[in-house]
């Protein structure tokens, strides 16, 4: 009978954790809405501690993270370096380490409070790299990389250093020139004003960083529904057992100049309109974003749909809009996401075309090696190739994590 009790204790202790490794992301989520949509897209761990009901209050009344805000907040007003103020909202690492001491603390004090955050996190499919961890773990992996996303963007955009692309993801201004600076020490002095959470000096330095660089990419498009509306109806009437391939992704290439379209993407475009004539695929993803020259209008996503409808005749509601995507790992990625979020099977192969060259990468080990590096996954699995200009892959529905270290493409 004693054994048996100790079993039946055993099971309570660790049946939230059992649990929360075979939670699933919802297909069907209703994201909450923060104080602004590139908030929400960059750093929805903090929208959901600032809107579910009641965690604000929890946040508030924990010593150590009031501790962390008013630290904050005197180091504002009375700067170290004051050539520099905005160190002054960087994520120490002791401060790093005391919230995720408070958060864990939290959990354990208050489970049914913090449910609702894990609840949301899940099913929101934004943590998906973390969907196999106990609830600890996936809020402390979560934090610290909300953390870290923070501190890269006000390194970036303050210092000009640290940036993974800082060809093509570099402020708009010289940062240190006297006018930006004090850009800066007005955006920092703001940040610091009402605040109640200990994350929020912080937050709001980094996304007005952002605004002031005109680096808002990550919402010019949004909602991709609505960019892509057209297919999202269609794939709702779409026989999917009368197809190989849900979809193929077209990986973009940056123009020269002034070009709306490279000649390579035409090219990419031509070849995926033959294979989608063949009745391969219903579904056609485009993908690739504002990247070159540096501040371009154009997004290659957006500009390969006009180019496969206008001139190709592909009807438009066989394509769908990735317009973000600057990088090879994010095409596919991005395009795992908008297969996902439409309702395309994401248990099928799907299609990947590009010239033979850029095949050769995307199925090779350094590839895969920079995938790991960047994202901490590979957003593709199983990948076979037959063809020069084409090969096909499984989804890996990791691609639905937020990377807080890419602000322009999270």
């Amino acid at each position: 009978m004693r054994i048996c009790l100790i079993n039946i204790l055993l099971l309570f202790i660790f049946l939230p954790a059992v649990y929360s490794q075979h939670s699933a992301p919802d297909p069907h989520y209703r994201f909450i809405a923060g104080p602004s949509l590139l908030q929400d897209r960059n750093f929805y761990l903090f929208t959901l501690m600032e809107r579910l009901p009641g965690l604000p209050v929890l946040l508030e009344k924990d010593s150590t993270l009031q501790h962390v805000l008013l630290t904050c907040q005197e180091r504002i007003a009375h700067p170290v370096n004051k050539e520099a103020p905005a160190e002054a909202l960087l994520f120490s690492d002791d401060a790093i380490r005391d919230v995720t001491g408070a958060l864990l603390r939290l959990w354990r004090q208050d489970p049914g409070q913090m449910a609702t955050l894990f609840h949301e996190m899940r099913a929101s499919g934004l943590f998906q790299l973390y969907a196999g961890k106990g609830d600890n773990e996936l809020l402390e992996a979560a934090w610290k990389d909300a953390a870290n996303g923070i501190n890269y963007i006000i390194n970036g955009y303050t210092a000009g250093k640290g940036q993974r692309y800082p060809t093509i993801d570099s402020a708009a201004f010289y940062v240190a020139s006297p006018a930006y600076k004090s850009a800066v020490q007005r955006l920092v002095a703001k940040a610091g004003e009402k605040n109640t959470l200990f994350f929020q000096p912080s937050l709001r330095l980094a996304l007005g960083l952002l605004t002031l660089n005109r680096r808002e990419e990550a919402i010019r498009y949004e909602p991709l529904s609505a960019l892509n509306a057209a297919a999202w109806k269609q794939i709702k009437k779409t026989d999917w057992s009368k197809y190989t391939y849900p979809a193929m992704v077209i990986l973009g290439a940056s123009p020269k100049s002034t070009e709306h379209i490279s000649e390579i993407g035409k090219n990419r475009c031509r070849m995926g309109a033959d294979l989608y004539r063949k009745g391969q695929v219903p579904f056609i993803i485009v993908s690739g974003g504002h990247v070159r020259p540096v501040f371009t209008t154009f997004s290659e996503g957006v500009e390969m749909k006009k180019y496969l409808v206008e001139e190709l005749k592909i009807p438009a509601s066989a394509v769908l809009v990735d317009p973000y995507a600057r990088h090879t790992t994010t095409n596919l990625r991005n395009a795992v996401r908008l297969a996902w979020r439409s309702g395309m099977p994401v248990d099928k192969r799907m299609l990947c075309v590009s010239d033979a060259m850029h095949l050769v990468y995307v199925n090779s080990p350094v590839f895969a090696q920079r995938c790991n590096t960047e994202l901490g996954y590979v957003p593709v699995a199983d990948i076979q190739q037959t063809d020069l200009y084409f090969l096909s892959f499984m989804p890996d529905l990791r691609s639905l994590q937020a990377n807080a270290m890419d602000p322009l493409d999270p």
